[in-house]
């Protein structure tokens, strides 16, 4: 297996997205992850910065997209054409889609969530269904139209309440079941909520569309006690061909090496 490694756009060293393609040309990258300028005032941009690089935007952010689940109708509907707009720009730069953590937005971005209507649905029944049928009718049909995908992140509990697993993930892709629809593997969460990495991430196989990496500690592989050997076997196992992204703290110093070095530990284990 051969890692295509990504970054996070704010982690990139240089002033404008230019210098930052090329910086990570330089450095031996292959893709970037954009957060900051996902909006279609950056298309151009962001293009012509592809085409000087070879740099792929894998992976566009929906920057208006957290309050798919919030209680109130103008939050999800808001939410809805935020990440429609994301998966379009998606397609028009040439990336694989838009990540996106169903409740991050409501947990830890101030939304209002869903009441709890007990003994009839409780609060995590709602927005499950809430979010399956919002993925069917209003999402999946336009990405699939676009030829883009949306990527449901899981995370730690601290951060979400659910999806907080690989298999959650799926069993969303699953429930949806739209080709558009995926999920993805963060090795930071999954090491907070997986009791085996590889396993899991041979369980979530062919939904998987993303990989971030980060220690155990959050800063760059390397820095922490996370072992990386088996989940890199594992997505070598389900023939995962996509990107894996760096998202995580650079430690101080000269940022470049030390994204370089981290590129080289984990290559040491392939």
């Amino acid at each position: 297996m051969t890692i295509k490694y990504s970054l996070r756009e704010p982690m990139a060293p240089g002033n404008t997205l230019m210098e930052k393609f090329q910086t990570l040309k330089e450095l031996g990258f292959s893709g970037i992850e954009i957060t900051n300028s996902s909006t279609a005032d950056f298309a151009d941009e962001i293009k012509a910065a592809s085409d000087a690089t070879g740099i792929v935007p894998n992976i566009c952010s929906s920057r208006g997209g957290k309050g798919l689940l919030d209680a109130r109708p103008q939050e999800r509907n808001a939410a809805v054409k935020s990440i429609n707009d994301a998966l379009t720009l998606c397609t028009e730069v040439g990336g694989v889609g838009v990540i996106f953590p169903p409740l991050i937005g409501i947990k830890m971005g101030g939304g209002q969530r869903i009441p709890d209507l007990s003994p009839l649905y409780s609060t995590s029944t709602l927005e499950k269904d809430l979010l399956i049928e919002i993925l069917k009718q209003d999402i999946a049909p336009h990405a699939e139209a676009c030829g883009s995908r949306l990527i449901i992140e899981p995370l730690n509990r601290y951060e979400q309440w659910w999806p907080c697993t690989v298999a959650q993930g799926v069993e969303i892709c699953e429930a949806v079941g739209s080709p558009a629809i995926a999920t993805m593997a963060d090795l930071f969460h999954m090491s907070i909520e997986e009791a085996d990495l590889a396993e899991a991430i041979r369980a979530g196989g062919k939904h998987i569309a993303n990989v971030h990496l980060a220690d155990s500690n959050r800063i760059l592989p390397g820095y922490g006690h996370t072992d990386f050997g088996p989940a890199l076997k594992a997505l070598s196992d389900i023939g995962y061909e996509y990107y894996c992204g760096f998202e995580c703290s650079i430690p101080p110093g000269d940022a470049r090496a030390e994204l370089r070095k981290s590129m080289d530990y984990l290559n040491s284990y392939l």
